[in-house]
């Protein structure tokens, strides 16, 4: 066994030396030539360096020259956006539609008479080169579904003597068949509902001061002339049936109305759909009874309106707050037709139209408004209001309650449609889709 060991052991042993001879010669080989490559690399590193030199010398210098070009490669890079099919519509609607409700000329006549009228259609034609072009005179009339109607021209002064003064005038005929009612104050009962026809002719003015820009002060008389009858909407009864004089002041006679009013005005909403600013305003009115000195009162009206943006002007945050209060000489009537309201798509959301109606009334109102895109809004909102018999009760207390979300489809002066959905109040949930804003 032991010579076959060593027998291996030699073989390979000489396999081991072979295999070394033949690398020795091979590193040397291969170490010559590597010296070879590592000079031919040499020279051809120094010869693109001298072709470089030029380009280095054309590369920026410093960090600001850097950051421009680099704008400079990206805007060559640039598309044009291209907008969604929802947004190029919101587009047209506002560059086109709008803009045609508002052209001069005719002109149709979109929208809501008046709360609750329903969808109405008519025609107006609107001249602003009146008065060596310092005013604007606007003819309408518009009748809806419901057999609502009205007929109004009105003339506008808005700038005359370089914007310090302002005027307006104006004769209207209305029609409302299907006004809904109560009854008064704020145990009104919602299974009292009724409703009645409510007619009315009115004309004219007011004018004033504008001192500075944000403020006006003007003062304005009307003729009013109301008529009250028997309500057509056939789902809820008329309002005699239920209701005497005694429960709704003014149901059997009417007086023809002399209305001298005084208010006070600051706006500088910016823009008029308001993304910040604020607009107050504060009026003093009486209605002095001409027929049968039984229905002459005094109200005073304060509106306050603040909106508070963030977020470049995306977010908003918009509050209200209403007081009307009104006083009546003894022995004297405030009609429930002009008395005050709550309960609707304007004020509480939450309920029916005019569910409330009382000589005094309070509202608050708060909404946050975000934008969703260009034209298209989206809002929460919250709402509480009472009306009361008696001004001492017009306080915080017992308030109604509703809060709700909804859409907002605008241009920079104002809201075109709007869907609000109220919810969270003792009258139920409501969804309420509208022409214009709510404040």
């Amino acid at each position: 066994m032991a010579p076959s060991n060593r027998s291996a052991r030699s073989r390979w042993l000489d396999r081991a030396r072979s295999i070394f001879s033949f690398f020795v010669p091979a590193y040397s080989v291969f170490a010559s030539r590597v010296n070879w490559v590592w000079l031919v690399c040499s020279v051809t590193l120094l010869s693109a360096s001298h072709l470089l030199m030029p380009v280095a010398a054309q590369a920026p210098e410093s960090r600001a020259e850097s950051l421009r070009q680099q704008r400079a490669d990206k805007a060559k890079s640039l598309t044009p956006y291209k907008p969604s099919t929802l947004e190029a519509a919101l587009t047209v609607a506002e560059d086109k539609a709008i803009a045609a409700l508002g052209r001069e000329g005719f002109y149709p006549k979109l929208g809501s008479i008046t709360t609750d009228s329903g969808f109405s259609l008519g025609a107006g034609f609107r001249n602003s080169p009146v008065f060596k072009h310092q005013g604007t005179l606007n003819l309408w009339a518009a009748g809806s579904l419901k057999g609502y109607w009205a007929i109004e021209g009105r003339a506008v002064f808005p700038d005359l003597a370089n914007g310090h003064l302002f005027a307006e005038g104006w004769a209207t005929r209305r029609t409302y068949p299907q006004e809904i009612f109560f009854g008064i104050g704020p145990d009104s009962r919602r299974s009292d509902q009724v409703n009645f026809a409510l007619r009315t002719v009115a004309f004219g003015g007011r004018g004033g001061v504008r001192p500075v820009k944000p403020i006006r002060v003007g003062v304005g008389v009307e003729h009013i002339q109301p008529s009250v009858g028997h309500g057509t909407d056939t789902r809820a009864s008329s309002i005699e049936a239920l209701f005497g004089d005694a429960t709704a002041p003014g149901l059997i006679r009417q007086p023809t109305y002399l209305h001298p009013s005084v208010f006070v005005e600051v706006d500088y909403r910016q823009p008029l759909n308001a993304r910040k600013g604020g607009w107050y305003r504060i009026e003093f009115s009486r209605y002095e009874d001409r027929d049968f000195d039984a229905y002459s009162f005094g109200r005073v009206d304060v509106d306050l309106r603040q909106f508070v943006s963030f977020l470049t002007e995306r977010r908003v945050i918009a509050g209200r707050a209403y007081v009307s209060t009104s006083s009546a000489n003894a022995g004297q009537a405030m009609p429930f037709y002009l008395m005050p309201y709550l309960g609707g798509s304007d004020t509480l959301r939450g309920f029916r139209e005019y569910r409330f109606r009382g000589p005094h009334a309070l509202l608050l109102q708060g909404e946050y408004r975000y934008e969703i895109w260009s034209g298209l809004e989206g809002a929460f909102f919250y709402d509480a209001g009472k009306v009361a018999r008696q001004r001492s009760d017009l306080d915080l207390k017992n308030l109604e309650r509703d809060y709700g979300f909804g859409f907002r489809f605008n241009t920079d002066n104002g809201v075109v449609v709007r869907v609000d959905a109220g919810f969270g109040s003792r009258d139920g949930k409501h969804l309420y889709i509208r022409f214009g804003g709510v404040f």
